[in-house]
């Protein structure tokens, strides 16, 4: 069994209790998951803390309720990493096992790890309207946003009450010593592997490489390293 896990309100009063942010109005389509997930917290004293979580698309941050309101995850640099915890049944086995999603904080933001070393998922999100209204000139888009004037202690958090349709979007990242860089960022990308950056952008025209789908960003990851190691 793991170290011990301490009750939420423990975690809450204490490790939590200087949270960054508090949102009165904040709108669950931002949310990664349906619902907020079991969580561990795993802190770098050896501590580790059960709370449910979930993941802000437009703050980048994982978030938690208390007292009926949505709060940061305060603390980072004292947090080595976050287990979120889900169930999936195993029909090798027939029977329900837990699985787990690790998410580190880095610079101020939390990514999630993937199985490749090195690469990490920033999730991000786009809106799709779904008010038109149209003019002289046309159909065109009615985007609506407004501030939460309820929050204490932190920006603003805009709250699209208008527009239904949130998109989740993985933006992948390589995380090079003290240095993370979007895959789509191909000049830094070029520049960590010490390759010409024009025949790294030839590499992913030619092959097209979707740099938000894991398995091409892991192909392009491996195509870096093996031009990389051949220099």
């Amino acid at each position: 069994m793991k170290n011990f896990i301490l009750s939420i309100c423990f975690f809450l009063v204490g490790f939590i209790s200087n949270a960054q942010s508090v949102y009165d109005n904040v709108n669950l389509r931002m949310m990664l998951y349906p619902k907020f997930q079991v969580s561990e917290v795993y802190l770098k004293n050896g501590t580790i803390v059960e709370v449910g979580l979930n993941y802000n698309l437009e703050k980048h941050q994982l978030i938690f309720i208390e007292d009926k309101q949505y709060k940061e995850l305060a603390g980072l640099e004292t947090i080595d990493s976050v287990l979120v915890l889900g169930k999936s049944f195993d029909s090798e086995a027939n029977k329900e096992v837990i699985t787990t999603i690790k998410f580190i904080p880095f610079n101020d933001k939390i990514y999630q790890s993937t199985k490749y070393a090195g690469l990490y998922i920033l999730y991000d999100y786009s809106v799709t309207p779904t008010d038109y209204t149209a003019d002289h000139t046309g159909a065109h888009k009615d985007e609506t946003s407004q501030t939460s004037n309820t929050i204490t202690g932190a920006n603003s958090m805009k709250v699209y009450k208008n527009n239904n349709n949130v998109n989740m979007i993985p933006l992948y990242c390589y995380k090079d010593k003290n240095t993370i860089i979007e895959i789509r960022q191909h000049k830094q990308l070029a520049n960590v592997f010490k390759i010409d950056r024009t025949l790294l952008a030839g590499y992913i025209g030619q092959t097209h490489v979707n740099e938000y789908q894991e398995a091409d960003v892991i192909r392009l990851l491996d195509w870096l390293k093996t031009k990389n190691q051949n220099k």
